[in-house]
C-alpha cells in the first residue's frame, strides 16, 4: 500500500465509539513516534478510515493538521 500524507480535514472516521483513554495516549506521543501508519481508502478526494481510528483521533487532538496514511486504492 503506498503511504501518502493527507490532510486531517479529508480523513472521515468510520466507527463510531472511540477509547478516550487511548486516544490521549496516542495524542501525548509525537507523530514521529507512531510506527504504523493508519489505514484509508481514498474515494471522491476523502479518505475513509479502515484501520487506524485511534491514530487518527489522536493527531486531531495533538493540533497535527496532516497525517500519513497507508492508502488502498
Amino acid at each position: 500500500m503506498p503511504r501518502t500524507k493527507v490532510r486531517l480535514d479529508k480523513v472521515i472516521a468510520t466507527q463510531g465509539h472511540l477509547d478516550q483513554t487511548k486516544v490521549q495516549d496516542i495524542a501525548r506521543q509525537p507523530a514521529s513516534d507512531i510506527s504504523t501508519d493508519p489505514v484509508v481508502h481514498a474515494h471522491q478526494g476523502r479518505y475513509y478510515v479502515s484501520d487506524g481510528h485511534h491514530r487518527v483521533a489522536g493527531a486531531i487532538e495533538r493540533g497535527d493538521t496532516h497525517i500519513w496514511v497507508r492508502r488502498v486504492k
